[in-house]
């Protein structure tokens, strides 16, 4: 679910850069068109290519937010981040485990942990 919800917004974002670029590459042609010297169409090219990349660089920073807010989500649906897990953990007739000792960690890579 998590994923389409990612998909939509990559493609809203990918949409609103479209625009911008079609409306930067239109601000340029009439700017261009306005020019009356080659130095002032050359600065006019200049300032559309500048717009087209700041819509590109929006859309690529907007997916990175939606990256983030992904995994984020993935980490709070598994409880990694201090949210209880959805599992049923019933000991089922297991007795409970000692306590960790002061100053514990567990071993690396959550081991005997499945995702």
């Amino acid at each position: 679910m998590q994923a389409a919800k990612e998909k939509v917004k990559d493609g809203v974002s990918a949409a609103r850069a479209k625009a911008k670029v079609a409306q930067a590459k239109a601000e340029e042609k009439a700017e261009a068109a306005t020019a009356r010297s080659k130095a002032e169409k050359e600065l006019a090219h200049e300032r559309g290519k500048a717009k087209v990349a700041a819509a590109k660089m929006e859309l690529h920073q907007d997916k990175a937010v939606h990256r983030e807010e992904a995994i984020e989500h993935r980490l709070h649906k598994h409880g990694i981040m201090g949210g209880s897990h959805h599992h049923n953990n019933k000991n089922h007739g297991v007795a409970a485990a000692a306590p960790a000792p002061a100053g514990y960690y567990p071993p690396a890579g959550g081991a005997g942990h499945h995702y």
